[in-house]
């Protein structure tokens, strides 16, 4: 699989120089060996070194994180075609702009999830390109019948900027997203706090 996180692992121990740099998704048997070894009866610091191109995931995961969880989601990622990317970009997104600062991993885990509730229009970057997808592709985004001649002179980007606040939807580094229909937070719902659910909307 393509290396999709770097994290360095220390523990928590006073005076402590040990240290891992390791390249997620890793395999379990790797993992295992390395937590048995860092084993020395203090928990474990992990962060996130390199994203690997995912700098919109920086600032915004947990100061205490789990390594087997993050293995886990780092295995989601890895098997994402460009067009999953995308969506999960653009959910990461959309939580971030309704005020989340901090992603726990049970969350990015059912975003990784829920990568198939989204459309995604690549190469979209912007309300202008939004508009003209849209009106190019039949989308009930401007009267029906207008004279061939007007096409010319619509406010694409108004045209775009209007449908992105409706639908919610996100610009990301490969193009628009938006949801349409609701996530999958099954892992959460069995793996994590009841608080968790809260955030399934």
């Amino acid at each position: 699989m393509k290396k999709v996180l770097t994290v360095y692992v220390t523990p928590l121990e006073m005076d402590s120089t040990e240290y891992h740099l390791v390249d997620l998704p890793a395999a379990q048997d790797r993992l295992d060996t390395l937590l048995l070894e860092m084993n020395k009866g203090f928990p474990l610091y992990t962060e996130v070194s390199d994203y690997c191109g995912r700098e919109y995931l920086a600032d915004h995961m947990p100061e205490d994180m789990d390594l087997k969880e993050l293995n886990l989601l780092a295995g989601k990622l890895a098997e994402f075609s460009s067009t999953q990317e995308a969506a999960f970009e653009g959910l990461v997104r959309m939580d971030l702009d309704k005020g989340m600062t901090e992603l726990p991993l049970c969350r990015l885990v059912d975003l990784a999830n829920s990568v198939d509730c989204c459309h995604v229009a690549p190469g979209v970057v912007n309300d202008e390109q939004l508009g003209h997808f849209y009106v190019d592709n039949d989308f009930p985004v401007i009267p029906p019948g207008l004279p061939e001649e007007l096409y010319e002179i619509l406010d694409y980007e108004a045209i775009g900027r209007k449908a992105r606040m409706e639908e919610g939807g996100v610009f990301t580094s490969e193009g628009y997203v938006v949801q349409h229909s609701d996530l999958d937070v099954s892992y959460s719902q069995s793996h994590c706090e009841p608080q968790m659910e809260v955030m399934s909307t």
